[in-house]
């Protein structure tokens, strides 16, 4: 059986994070507003990953059998670190055919470039071919710089890693 990747729910001090373990492709619920007990539910429910800098909420979800992830440094790099400590990540790659939605954690799905016409700037629409769409908010992304940063990011991330 081919191993599954890891699903996380994530607390609110670690929207960052959240962001990032979406665009490496990572299914990972994040909400600035939910409160402790729902995040327990939820880990529970789906079987996630909590990951949380909240000492409390870290030791009632394991109480609670909930498999935990206690962030300590402030670091983007050292918290993957911590992460990777504790589940096999693999290597860290960018690419859209994996990327989730950073707003939402939904799907991205690749789409024609006519039906994007009129929702992206002009300019990207004649410099750019490949479009993917959300498929819960239905924001529209494609490859522009921030790409090249998350690239640099990724390999400093196996290179430290």
């Amino acid at each position: 059986m081919k191993n599954k990747k890891p699903i996380f729910v994530i607390d609110a001090m670690l929207g960052n994070l959240a962001k990032k373990l979406r665009l490496l492709g990572y299914d990972s619920l994040y909400s600035s507003d939910i409160e402790d007990d729902e995040l327990i539910s939820i880990a529970k429910k789906q079987n996630r990953i909590m990951i949380t800098k909240d000492v409390q909420l870290a030791k009632k979800a394991s109480k609670q059998r909930i498999e935990t992830i206690q962030i300590t440094k402030s670091d983007e790099i050292d918290q993957f670190g911590q992460i990777k400590d504790n589940v096999n990540l693999g290597k860290f790659t960018i690419k859209a055919s994996i990327t989730r939605c950073p707003v939402c954690n939904g799907t991205l799905i690749k789409t024609e470039k006519k039906l994007v016409q009129g929702h992206v700037p002009e300019g990207v629409l004649e410099n750019t071919e490949d479009f993917w769409k959300c498929s819960d908010c239905k924001k529209i992304y494609w490859e522009g710089t921030h790409i090249q940063n998350l690239q640099k990011f990724t390999e400093k991330l196996n290179d430290k890693l």
